[in-house]
């Protein structure tokens, strides 16, 4: 049974100059949003073998990250089901929980402060993998969990995240590890399922391979996405709009890895991800079973799938 669409439940937390943003950005108007959910409520409602996940405050996200265009909203929920579907060797039984021992290695950091612009803000050190230890596959799966997260943060579905790429001390033992399946699999879910705003991707410090590496991941973005990254070097000064909230290691203030709450919080949130996790395909049609028996032996190594409903 899909879960109940109960706006009674939803109250809106955005501060007031959110809720402006919000409406001269996305076109989001607070008196018709309920109108606006329901009618994509109706419409997923239809999609055969589909058990969707139908509460107020999550379809919401979904219209806010399409501008309440209703047609591209419809098509990211869409979008959502069929990838987890298509790639369940990655998403099943996903959550926080069974990443600890990544989250440990502090491969990733979302700073307590937000930026100037309202964007929250995630620090990516790939030097701190270790590919002796466990795969890159596991790598995207962190990303999955703490994008999530943060995508139930209403200030966050309207002003945006804010991604800084340190590369500092990453060498070709990380390096090899990225053939164009994983960056082509992991923009797919970054651009086109889950509802976020991605408006900003600094790299900083990129060693001398990078430019080797950089066109397998270009080739695999949007033309919107290109347009915002912003390739550094070793020029710290325009990565952020309040330096002094950044960590020491680019150019802030802060001790890396301080804000530990964080991750405290998005540990205890696997009743959340179990939930989440209940809803989705739960019938196939013919020619998607012959689709996934013949993908069945290709395993995460080639990323087996096609991702043609998501035109990548």
């Amino acid at each position: 049974m899909a879960a109940k669409c109960d706006d009674k439940d939803y109250q809106c937390s955005l501060s007031p100059e959110s809720i402006n943003k919000a409406k001269k950005e996305l076109w989001e108007k607070p008196e018709s949003r309920k109108v606006e959910v329901k009618e994509l409520k109706k419409r997923i409602e239809k999609i055969p073998g589909l058990q969707p996940r139908l509460d107020f405050a999550f379809l919401l996200a979904f219209l806010r990250a399409r501008k309440f265009e209703k047609e591209r909203a419809f098509q990211l929920v869409k979008n959502y089901h069929t990838v987890k579907r298509e790639k369940r060797e990655f998403f099943d039984d996903l959550k926080p929980s069974r990443l600890s021992h990544i989250i440990e290695d502090n491969l990733i950091e979302v700073l307590k402060d937000r930026d100037n612009d309202g964007c929250r803000v995630m620090i990516f050190r790939p030097a701190r993998w270790d590919p002796d230890r466990y795969g890159i596959m596991e790598i995207p799966k962190l990303y999955f969990v703490i994008l999530t997260k943060l995508s139930e943060e209403e200030e966050t579905q309207v002003n945006g995240i804010h991604i800084i790429n340190n590369l500092a001390n990453v060498t070709w033992k990380q390096g090899k590890h990225l053939g164009p399946s994983l960056p082509k699999f992991f923009l797919a879910v970054l651009q086109d399922m889950l509802p976020l705003r991605l408006k900003r991707i600094d790299y900083v410090h990129e060693p001398t391979f990078f430019d080797l590496v950089f066109p397998i991941i270009k080739q695999f973005m949007k033309e919107k996405l290109v347009k915002r990254i912003h390739l550094n070097g070793d020029k710290l000064e325009g990565i952020h709009s309040t330096p002094d909230l950044l960590p020491f290691d680019l150019g802030g203030k802060l001790e890396p890895f301080s804000n530990k709450e964080f991750f405290e919080e998005l540990l205890k949130s696997d009743p959340n991800f179990e939930y989440n996790n209940k809803f989705g395909f739960v019938s196939m049609t013919l020619e998607d079973k012959k689709s996934e028996s013949s993908k069945e032996n290709a395993g995460m190594a080639g990323l087996g799938g096609t991702f043609k409903k998501l035109d990548i």
